[in-house]
């Protein structure tokens, strides 16, 4: 069986504190020396380990002032429709679009039945990589009745953020969508396209688009549970 290397340990079991809350955001890591001790490794392998924690944005290393856990999340409000890319801008991300790619293609069992088409009729596939202060969070596809937006193509661009593009260039507004929302592990697929190890925790998000009462899209979203979060408000009692 191979040996886990000494500074994917470190990263692992400091990674899984910090998700797990047991070093709070605002709140230093114990100092390398310490670090030392307490994995018995060696202070290159020490640096390495937080190095990736960093560029993953879980922490930030201040010369002379220690590494702090920062806080990681973006919290979608899912009362009201809203997308990735807004969501992380508003709590105030950078966010970067990557490897854009539009194509047409006949819509499978799943798709055809999301949008309320026959299968094999031709839809619109909108995939990319979003990312929030250079890491990657989420991987999207976006399916779209193509007679909605004609030559989208051209505008690989110009898609930052998709749903503000289609209010601004078609008119169209996304006013309704149903979200189904799961937990999965990062498929050695889903690790290349996120840039994570695979079984990496991943949040799968399923939505259909509406505008004026009609369906109009169906996006479906892996997003690297670490960084995201939903949050909903809820008033009455249903009982079963």
């Amino acid at each position: 069986m191979e040996k886990t290397p000494a500074y994917l340990r470190v990263y692992n079991t400091l990674r899984s504190r910090i998700i797990e809350g047991d070093y709070a955001i605002g709140e230093l890591l114990p100092a390398e020396p310490e670090l030392e001790r307490q994995f018995m490794v060696s202070r290159t392998t020490v640096r390495r380990a937080v190095e990736m924690l960093s560029r993953e944005g879980l922490v930030e290393a201040r010369q002379g002032k220690g590494t702090t856990v920062i806080n990681h999340t973006t919290i979608q409000n899912i009362n009201t429709v809203t997308s990735v890319s807004e969501t992380l801008r508003h709590r105030g991300c950078v966010v970067e679009t990557q490897d854009v790619r539009i194509d047409t293609l006949p819509a499978n069992a799943r798709v055809a039945a999301e949008l309320q088409i026959p299968q094999g009729q031709p839809v619109v596939c909108i995939q990319r990589l979003k990312l929030a202060d250079g890491c990657p969070v989420a991987y999207l596809k976006n399916y779209l009745l193509p007679q909605l937006v004609p030559n989208i193509e051209q505008h690989a661009g110009r898609l930052d953020s998709l749903y503000l593009f289609l209010e601004e260039y078609y008119g169209l507004s996304i006013d309704a969508a149903r979200d189904r929302i799961s937990a999965r592990a990062a498929t050695e697929s889903d690790a290349a396209l996120l840039r994570v190890p695979a079984g990496t925790a991943l949040i799968y998000l399923t939505r259909i688009c509406y505008s004026g009462g009609r369906v109009v899209g169906a996006d479906h979203c892996r997003i690297v549970g670490s960084k995201y979060e939903f949050e909903v408000y809820m008033t009455g009692r249903q009982k079963f």
